[in-house]
C-alpha cells in the first residue's frame, strides 16, 4: 500500500535480515522480547489515537515507546502490520469489556438481559469510538484491510450468533428466524447507530438510544411481541 500524506517516513525503509524476519514470524522467544513488542503495540495505540492512522509514523510510535527504531523493525515490518494488531487486540479488550460492564441476573426477564447487553455495548462503544471510527476508515484502503475489519467484524458477531441459537434451543427466541443472518442485521443495527452517534456526533438521547435499540432486537428474535404496541380491539 503506497503511503498516504505524501512521505516515507514511517513505512520500511530496509529490507529485513532473515534473524529479524524469523523473529516476525516466530514472535518473542523471551519474555523481555514480549515485553519490547507490548510496549511498542501500546504506544502505537496511543499514536493511532491521537494522530489518526493516516499521519501516524513509525517514527511517532517509536518515540513514544521510548525505543530505537531498528527496534521496531524486529517486531514489525510496517505501520499497516502494527495497526492490524492494534485492532485484533483492542477488538478482544472490548468483547471482554462488555461481558464484564454485562451485569444481570440469569433469572431476569430476556428483555431485561438483551437491555443489559446493548448498554454494555454502548458503554464499551463510547470508550473506544476514536480506535473503532480509524478502523473503519482503514478498512477502505486495501484488500488486507478491508479483510481485517470484516475478521473483526466477524469474530464480534459469531458470538452473538452462538447466544442466539442457544436461545432458540431453550425456547427463548423464534426457532424459524436464520440466526447468522439475524445477527448480521442486529449487529448491523448497533453498530451503526453507535457509529453515527458516538464517531460522527449525531445528538442523540442515550436513553432514547438504548431503548429503541432494546425493543428492535427483542422484537426482533420473538422475545417481545410485535404486536404488543396495538391498543386493544373493543
Amino acid at each position: 500500500m503506497a503511503s498516504r500524506g505524501g512521505s516515507s517516513r514511517g513505512r520500511r525503509v530496509t529490507p529485513a535480515s532473515d534473524p529479524q524476519q524469523q523473529r516476525r514470524d516466530s514472535g518473542p522467544q523471551t519474555d523481555k522480547g514480549q515485553q519490547r513488542r507490548d510496549q511498542l503495540i501500546e504506544a502505537a495505540h496511543t499514536v493511532f489515537v491521537r494522530k489518526g492512522f493516516v499521519d501516524a509514523r513509525v517514527a511517532d510510535i517509536v518515540a513514544e515507546a521510548a525505543v530505537a527504531q531498528g527496534t521496531f523493525y524486529s517486531y514489525f515490518d510496517s505501520k499497516d502490520t502494527i495497526f492490524r494488531e492494534v485492532c485484533r487486540i483492542n477488538t478482544d479488550r472490548m468483547m471482554e469489556d462488555v461481558e464484564a460492564a454485562t451485569v444481570t441476573s440469569p433469572d431476569a426477564p430476556m428483555i431485561e438481559r438483551i437491555r443489559a447487553g446493548l448498554k454494555g455495548y454502548i458503554e464499551v462503544y463510547r470508550e473506544n469510538a476514536r480506535m473503532i471510527a480509524l478502523t473503519e476508515q482503514v478498512g477502505t484502503f486495501t484488500p488486507e484491510m478491508r479483510e481485517m475489519r470484516l475478521q473483526i467484524r466477524e469474530g464480534w458477531l459469531a458470538r452473538l450468533e452462538r447466544v442466539l441459537k442457544r436461545q432458540q434451543a431453550e425456547g427463548i427466541a423464534d426457532p424459524t428466524l436464520d440466526p447468522y443472518m439475524t445477527i448480521q442485521v442486529l449487529g448491523a443495527m448497533a453498530d451503526h447507530a453507535c457509529y453515527v452517534w458516538l464517531s460522527l456526533g449525531k445528538p442523540y438521547d442515550a436513553d432514547e438510544v438504548l431503548d429503541s435499540l432494546t425493543t428492535v432486537w427483542a422484537r426482533t428474535i420473538g422475545v417481545e411481541d410485535s404486536q404488543a404496541w396495538r391498543a386493544p380491539k373493543a
